[in-house]
């Protein structure tokens, strides 16, 4: 199959990943069908989609011509079979839980086209456990869209132990149809680009909080107004949710080693089911709505303290061979919408100051600061 081919696009799950990965494959011209477990989910999906169609209206991205027709172009149901019996790609986005996927996937490889493109929104499990349902593992990939993907321009396209080329290719062109930016991960790793290195940066600055070297506020302040990030890495945390953070870390944990092991803060909160925003308290409280995080507040902290090691990080996973140096520097400025990626942060820094930070962390707290050799190689 080729790109032009690709005209069907089954969406399974109608949550805020589904609807919205409906709704820029609709925008983009294709034939959508949407599915889910209740008609009440997937009408309550389509009016989220029209109300989303409709600010993009008022700000001149799309004529009411253009709503009109991307609507025309969705239509819902509760009937797995009907859904994907047409579908030229199948993108599963349901809970995350690898149990549930890989029975969907079972279900949808007997139902589907036999050369239809079989792939997962998943932001953490394995793309190549998921595919261990299907008789073709070569045809299942992941395309991991960021939330919320109406807006958010980043897709990683995440090759199984098995995903074929041709596979790889069309979830590319796929990713660039729907007019997002598409990152090649080239290894099925946990966390794959983003989470890889976003989630142990956020664990840094709840370590640093945990030895006493400065407060919360302190450090959200220096990054969001001196290292211009979006906001500091507590906001960030209670955003993405504490729980979550959690969950990633000890995936990491028992991949990559103990360095990956949550922080005190982050694990008294997660046991405290204080996980942020969602919950109304985590590392701030948000009763009276979000803190103010005044811009003197991070005057004294060194924004390098975690930059360094987000560096490192995305060091290593180049040389672990997950993703290219671009590949890297793009989704870190797409998907977490960092300034600089972090290759172009390295380089803004200097190699040798960072590999200098590294070796001093590194004989203060140990190894797990120990410089990615990559570093002195790129020099």
């Amino acid at each position: 199959m080729k790109i032009e081919d690709l005209k069907t696009v089954a969406v399974l799950g109608a949550g805020v990943m589904g609807h919205g990965i409906a709704q820029v494959s609709a925008v983009a011209g294709y034939t959508v069908i949407m599915r889910d477990i209740s008609n009440e989910i997937l009408e309550t999906a389509k009016g989220n989609i029209r109300s989303s169609l409709d600010r993009l209206v008022k700000r001149g991205r799309l004529t009411e011509k253009d709503l009109e027709a991307a609507l025309a172009r969705i239509s819902i149901t509760i009937d797995l079979k009907e859904a994907v019996k047409k579908a030229d790609i199948v993108i599963e986005a349901i809970p995350e839980r690898l149990d549930l996927k890989q029975r969907i996937f079972k279900d949808v490889e007997e139902a589907a086209p036999k050369d239809a493109i079989l792939a997962s929104n998943t932001s953490s499990l394995s793309i190549t456990e998921i595919a261990k349902a299907v008789k073709n593992p070569e045809r299942v990939v992941g395309t991991h869209f960021f939330n919320p993907p109406a807006i958010m321009r980043l897709v990683e396209v995440i090759l199984g132990e098995k995903t074929s080329k041709e596979t790889v290719e069309l979830a590319i062109d796929f990713a660039k149809k729907v007019n997002k930016t598409p990152v090649l991960v080239k290894k099925d790793s946990p966390g794959f680009i983003v989470n890889r290195v976003l989630i142990p940066y956020l664990n840094e600055a709840a370590k640093i909080v945990e030895r006493g070297e400065f407060k919360v506020l302190e450090i959200d302040s220096a990054m969001q107004f001196k290292a211009k990030f979006p906001m500091g890495p507590f906001l960030l945390s209670d955003l993405i949710g504490i729980d979550i953070v959690h969950a990633v870390l000890k995936l990491f944990e028992e991949k990559f080693g103990a360095f990956y092991k949550p922080s005190a803060p982050i694990e008294q909160l997660f046991k405290e089911k204080k996980f942020g925003r969602k919950t109304g308290e985590g590392f701030y409280a948000y009763k009276e709505g979000a803190p103010t995080v005044s811009e003197n507040a991070g005057a004294v902290f060194d924004v390098n303290r975690l930059l360094a090691p987000m560096v490192n990080e995305s060091a290593k996973l180049v040389s672990e061979g997950v993703a290219e140096i671009g590949d890297v520097d793009t989704a870190m400025k797409f998907g977490a919408n960092l300034p600089e990626g972090p290759f172009e942060i390295a380089k803004r820094i200097g190699m040798e100051n960072l590999i200098g930070m590294l070796k001093e962390l590194e004989k203060t707290y140990g190894k797990g600061y120990s410089p990615s050799p990559l570093l002195s190689n790129l020099k």
